[in-house]
C-alpha cells in the first residue's frame, strides 16, 4: 500500500490533515511509549487530524466546545478503525491508537496520565505542526484546533518532512500568563494542577470542559 493512497483514504474517511512518520524518528520517546513498545514490527506511524471550529471560542459557555470535541474524537476513532481495516486488507499489520484515554500509565499522586503513544509528538514528526508553549500542536492551516488519531503499521512508508513553520515566539507568554492554575512552564504541563479545574459536572448529570483558556487565548486559536 502506497503512502499517497493511504492519505487519500484518510481524507475520504473525513480527515483534514494526514502525515506519516517512520519509527526511526521516535528515538526520544519515553521508554514504554515508543511505537515498537506497542507493536514490535511497526515501521511507520500514520497520523491524521480533524479541525474544530474557531467560532466555538466565541461562545459564553463551554458546552458547545465540549460537544464538538467529543463528537470529533468519536469521528477520529471511526476513521482509525476503518483505515486500519483497509490496511489489513492490503496485507499489512495495523494497530489503531485511540484518540483519547484510557491511559495505560497513571500516576495517582501526580494525577499524571500518558496515552500509549503521544499523538501530538507523533503528529510533529509526521509534519502536521509544531508543539507550542501551551503543549498543543499548532498546525500551519488550522492553528491549535486539531484533534488527532494514529495507526501503527508494519510497512515502511514515505516519511513526511517535519514542519518548520514558526509557532511561539521567544517573547510570547500569553498562555503561561493566562493559565489560572499556573500549570504551564513553556515546556510541559503540570497535569495535577490542570485537572483541578479543567472538567466540571453538574448534579443534573453530564460534564463539560470547564477550562480551555490555554487554547483560547493562543494567537493560533483563530488561525
Amino acid at each position: 500500500m502506497k503512502s499517497q493512497s493511504i492519505k487519500e483514504l484518510a481524507y475520504k474517511l473525513g480527515a483534514d490533515v494526514c502525515g506519516i512518520a517512520i519509527v526511526d524518528e521516535f528515538k526520544d520517546a519515553p521508554k514504554g511509549f515508543h511505537p515498537t513498545d506497542i507493536m514490535p514490527e511497526a515501521t511507520s506511524v500514520i497520523v491524521y487530524g480533524k479541525q474544530s471550529s474557531k467560532t466555538l471560542f466565541d461562545a459564553k459557555t463551554n458546552v458547545p466546545y465540549t460537544f464538538v470535541r467529543n463528537k470529533t474524537l468519536e469521528k477520529l476513532d471511526d476513521i482509525t478503525i476503518a483505515l486500519s481495516y483497509k490496511i489489513e486488507e492490503s496485507g499489512y499489520a495495523a494497530i489503531p491508537i485511540p484518540s483519547v484515554e484510557p491511559y495505560d500509565y497513571w500516576d495517582s499522586e501526580k494525577r499524571h496520565g500518558r496515552g500509549i503513544l503521544s499523538l501530538k509528538h507523533a503528529a510533529q514528526l509526521a509534519g502536521l505542526g509544531r508543539i507550542g508553549k501551551n503543549t498543543l500542536l499548532i498546525n500551519e492551516k488550522y492553528g491549535n484546533r486539531l484533534w488527532l488519531g494514529a495507526i501503527l503499521v508494519s510497512t515502511k512508508l514515505d516519511q513526511d518532512t517535519v514542519s518548520n513553520h514558526k509557532v511561539c515566539s521567544s517573547s510570547c507568554t500569553i498562555c503561561l500568563n493566562a493559565c489560572p492554575q499556573k500549570a504551564l512552564d513553556g515546556i510541559t504541563i503540570n497535569q495535577k494542577l490542570c485537572r483541578e479545574i479543567c472538567f466540571s459536572s453538574t448534579e443534573g448529570g453530564g460534564w463539560v470542559i470547564a477550562c480551555n483558556i490555554c487554547r483560547k487565548v493562543c494567537p493560533f486559536a483563530s488561525k
